[in-house]
């Protein structure tokens, strides 16, 4: 991390916590097929603590700085039961895991757990607020404790005048130009009033989490990945076509360097038109609109940030292609991790909305893959076992090799 101040992108998350959106955390489930020693797990938890996710966000005094990290050992106790569960409640216990309050402001922001099955192997859960990490940074945290190296990676503290009077400057001198720009084009002026009216045109639902994950023998390509996803979202009963938002990778002094597109994929769609489609959308990713610079929510109260910050992006179906997983986070001492999910959960989801019906998680090891699935709308599943019959449906039809969870 260069810098100690936040992002635009990492307040969209923090605000998340402070009841403003969907709450978000990222989880990672790790599984062995041997018994894992408490002491493997100490060890982890520890470097765990020591590296980039020990640190908290605080809110400076001084109007217009914006919020800062800074480091925090406090952590939640590390969790080891042997509870000897039914492989068939591996999936269960994972979603309890990643029900749980954790808090950036004031921390802890993260947690480990495990358990053991009856079948002789090891659970291991890692779950950490979306305000602390992306998924690039939760898993570099990780392997840098797997592999028992946890540097603090914190920057020098800058000072919050300095930062308020920065911050003033960029929003004030990109607000004139971008005035200047609607003035001159109908374009940026029709850019901004679909933004505006952008929330309008998909409507929100309450929230009802419902999980399913396979690994599956085979390693999609990003748009094979999007097209199985869309199909399983059809196969649910979500109208065609399929908007679909998929985030990517970008440069930033942030803890989220994410970036996001969205797609319309209508059943048939061959792997080349969806390639063709995205590679298109990401010449135009959601961003701030008509010029206006991004920094200037970070100037705006909460509920109105909040309100501008959830209009890009409204996709029906989340598609998130996490790559492949380091070689150090595949050990836990001397027992090989035979499999491991990546997801996003939604502790306290009840009391929220969200204009998301399906989202959908790829992580890559050796030859295989896991697909992890999180649908978040009754109407389309009502339960885990609705998700789990929707999607073995599709990987069938696609003649995948697929091994459910549940």
């Amino acid at each position: 991390m260069t810098t100690d101040r936040l992002s635009v992108v990492d307040e969209i998350f923090l605000r998340t916590h402070r009841g403003y959106g969907l709450p978000i955390v990222l989880q990672g489930i790790l599984r062995t097929d041997e018994v894992v020693a408490r002491v493997d797990l100490a060890a982890i938890h520890a470097n765990l603590a020591l590296g980039s996710l020990g640190r908290r966000v605080v809110t400076p005094s001084i109007p217009g700085a914006r919020r800062r990290w800074v480091p925090s050992s406090e952590t939640l106790p590390l969790v080891v039961d042997d509870g000897r569960i039914p492989d068939s409640d591996v999936l269960d216990w994972a979603d309890a895991q990643g029900d749980v309050d954790l808090d950036p402001e004031n921390g802890p922001g993260w947690r480990l757990s495990a358990t053991t099955t009856r079948g002789g192997g090891t659970v291991v859960s890692l779950v950490c607020s979306h305000a602390l990490a992306d998924a690039a940074g939760l898993i570099a945290a990780a392997a840098r404790a797997f592999e028992g190296s946890a540097p603090q990676r914190f920057s020098r503290r800058t000072s919050d005048l300095a930062d308020a009077v920065k911050l003033g400057t960029t929003v004030t001198a990109g607000s004139v130009k971008a005035l200047a720009g609607l003035v001159r084009d109908p374009e940026s002026r029709r850019e901004l009033n679909g933004y505006i009216g952008g929330s309008d045109r998909t409507a929100s639902h309450d929230v009802a989490i419902a999980t399913a994950v396979f690994d599956v023998a085979a390693t999609p390509n990003n748009a094979e990945f999007v097209a199985i996803v869309s199909d399983i979202a059809v196969e649910l009963g979500l109208d065609a076509p399929v908007s679909v938002n998929m985030p990517f990778r970008v440069p930033t002094q942030g803890a989220n360097g994410i970036g996001m597109v969205t797609i319309d994929v209508t059943p048939g769609d061959t792997v080349d038109e969806i390639k063709t489609a995205y590679t298109s959308a990401f010449a135009n990713p959601a961003g701030a609109p008509g010029g206006f610079p991004a920094e200037t929510v970070q100037l705006l109260p909460d509920r109105l940030a909040a309100t501008l910050t959830s209009k890009p992006g409204r996709a029906r179906v989340l598609c998130s292609n996490i790559g492949r997983i380091p070689d150090s986070i595949m050990e836990i001492g001397p027992h090989r991790v035979r499999s491991i999910a990546t997801r996003a959960l939604h502790p306290g989801a009840h009391r929220s909305v969200t204009a998301t019906s399906l989202s959908a998680y790829l992580a890559y090891t050796d030859r295989q893959c896991t697909l992890s699935l999180v649908g978040t709308d009754a109407t389309l599943a009502a339960s885990s076992d609705d998700v789990r019959r929707g999607a073995e449906a599709v990987l069938a039809r696609r003649r995948l090799d697929a091994r459910s969870w549940r």
